[in-house]
């Protein structure tokens, strides 16, 4: 199993191209954010201290969601590149079972996620604390939700791409969802502000509640300015709005939620993926 991921990493890093797109739509999303998003999104706030790292901060959030979600994506084009040329039967010419070589790919996913993931919010990290003086709170809820996240997103684009049989497929979808994503996970257009049939939707995606989450952690410092200067009603209704908290009609949606959401979701996939993999070995054997 080890050589195998040693191999995925080495040919994934190897394509600089395979690498690039797996960063695309974090780069749309901070050409999107210098261009217009900064100032959309300070023209709904009033004048306070520490606009500017809020701001930041909010944006930052969904380009570490995102990145767990579109970093896995970009590894798994080499289990269809494998695919499609046939490297796999290759490799199962060796003593390697069909389904050991298939959880190679998840795990050398995961690891490539979670990699650049952790790169991206280092690179974060370092800015906030140069052009805010904040330094973001570092805890294993936040650990623990970067490595959830990116093993969510694993796991469902592991079950998307075994349906792909072409590069063109896979190349179509992962356009298609980076184009999206940002739309989705409430990165573009602030949640609050979109009509309450597609802000439910939205909530459902997974990503958006990775998001939240992200925002509660990384903006606890930047939140207290605000709140101490706005009656609590205009306060709820901007972090209503932002994203930085969720609601269902009227009902205000927990952390909790979130996490007990994001772990069921990722329960279900895990379960979805052992019983896909068992099937195809018996198949094979």
């Amino acid at each position: 199993m080890i050589p195998l991921i040693k191999r995925h990493i080495k040919l994934f890093l190897k394509d600089k191209a395979s690498v690039f797109f797996s960063f695309l739509s974090v780069f749309i999303i901070v050409g999107l954010y210098i261009l217009f998003l900064s100032e959309n999104i300070a023209s709904n706030l009033p004048e306070f201290n520490g606009r500017a790292a809020f701001i930041f901060l909010w944006m930052f959030a969904g380009i570490v969601a995102v990145t767990t979600a579109t970093a896995p994506l970009g590894a798994l084009g080499k289990f269809i590149e494998d695919e499609v040329s046939k490297k796999s039967d290759d490799l199962l010419i060796t003593k390697i079972s069909r389904r050991t070589l298939a959880y190679s790919y998840v795990y050398y996913s995961f690891i490539i996620g979670f990699f650049f993931t952790s790169f991206l919010f280092i690179g974060g990290f370092v800015y906030t604390w140069v052009s805010f003086d904040l330094i973001l709170p570092l805890s294993i809820s936040l650990l623990a939700l970067l490595a959830l996240s990116t093993f969510m997103h694993t796991l469902l684009f592991y079950l998307v791409t075994a349906r792909l049989k072409t590069m063109s497929a896979f190349s179509g979808f992962s356009t298609l969802f980076g184009a999206l994503i940002g739309f989705l996970a409430g990165i573009y257009v602030p949640i609050g502000s979109l009509p309450s049939y597609l802000q439910k939707i939205v909530i459902l995606f997974p990503t958006t509640q990775v998001t939240v989450l992200l925002r509660n952690i990384l903006m606890d410092d930047v939140l207290s300015p605000i709140q101490a200067l706005l009656p609590n009603e205009a306060y709820e209704e901007i972090i209503k709005t932002l994203g930085v908290q969720l609601a269902w009609d009227d009902q205000l949606l927990s952390s909790q939620f979130s996490w007990i959401y994001l772990l069921a979701f990722t329960l279900i996939l895990l379960v979805v993926v052992l019983v896909k993999n068992r099937r195809k070995n018996n198949v094979l054997s």
